[in-house]
């Protein structure tokens, strides 16, 4: 059997499968008796399938196949990656939007645009030194992605905030995004402005099945000023005059925006499963037109 590398930077970049999920996978492969999708490599190192490959290794005499890749430094891999996942998966409305944040933020980290080739090392730069425009690669993803500018630059926000949040607890930022936190993703992206006492404090509610009510205040001096922070906060919330109004454009741009975000996922869904599709296209097709047959029962509720 092939000896691959599995370096963490990559194997942990993805939100990790359930349990139930990868005995899912793990039925679904051996009743196939094939691994469809490739086992793709850069360098010798595995960055997409370390699920498919432990599979793999426990039951090597399953047909399988590689795909090497070449990508100009490990940034440009990781936005690959997350591209990828957001076409792969069933995902909660946070786990997209934790990868829309990473695929954002990889991009302008990635030096594949200016300097260097496949083998370039990230490492010989500063983050800071790295060329880019922000607010042009915002642009650009959103229009990829079929999402609003402001959606890409606030799930970086959220993604940061996840990250920080992991950082004190894995766990803690697992429930965030299967989305059983309770949180808002404003308050999720507010975690990265805690102090250390109060993420570690969120992180804790959030593991015990509480809901932290609390957004990002700067450096309490004490449980009192948290406590009487967390009530001003509620009451402003419960201030209706406090808040912008939503109206009629809001709603349609919202509407367009999820219909555009969920025609792009479908679409890269049947990309890269296409040699699933083609084994049973009528199949696809009916499936596809019930959700068809559903949007229409939802056009009928205006």
């Amino acid at each position: 059997m092939r000896e691959l590398k599995i370096d963490p930077e990559f194997r942990d970049k993805i939100p990790p499968l359930t349990d139930a999920e990868f005995e899912q996978l793990r039925e679904n492969i051996l009743k196939d008796g094939e691994v469809y999708e490739p086992i793709c490599v850069w360098h010798g190192t595995i960055i997409d399938g370390h699920n498919r490959w432990r599979i793999i290794q426990e039951n090597p005499e399953i047909p399988h196949r590689f795909k090497e890749m070449e990508f100009d430094d490990k940034w440009a891999a990781f936005e690959w990656m997350y591209r990828k996942q957001l076409g792969r998966r069933n995902l909660t409305d946070e786990q997209r939007t934790y990868m829309i944040g990473k695929m954002y933020e990889a991009r302008k980290k990635s030096v594949g645009e200016h300097v260097g080739n496949q083998y370039t090392k990230m490492e010989s730069l500063q983050n800071d030194d790295i060329p880019n425009g922000s607010a042009k690669t915002a642009r650009t993803i959103a229009k990829e992605l079929g999402v609003g500018r402001s959606t890409v630059e606030r799930s970086e926000r959220f993604a940061k905030g996840v990250d920080t949040l992991r950082g004190e607890s894995p766990e803690a930022a697992d429930i965030v995004l299967r989305g059983k936190s309770g949180m808002s993703k404003s308050q999720v992206s507010d975690i990265r402005n805690m102090d250390k006492a109060l993420r570690k404090e969120t992180a804790k509610a959030i593991v015990d099945g509480r809901t932290p009510t609390k957004r990002s205040v700067g450096r309490p001096a004490s449980i009192r000023e948290i406590n009487k922070a967390i009530i001003q906060s509620d009451a402003a919330a419960r201030d209706e005059d406090s808040l912008p109004k939503y109206t009629v454009d809001d709603l349609c741009e919202e509407i367009k925006v999820n219909a555009e975000t969920y025609v792009s996922m479908l679409r890269n869904t049947l990309t890269i499963r296409s040699t699933v599709l083609d084994a049973d296209r009528p199949r696809v097709r009916n499936s596809i037109q019930k959700i068809i047959d559903d949007i229409t029962k939802v056009r009928n509720l205006i």
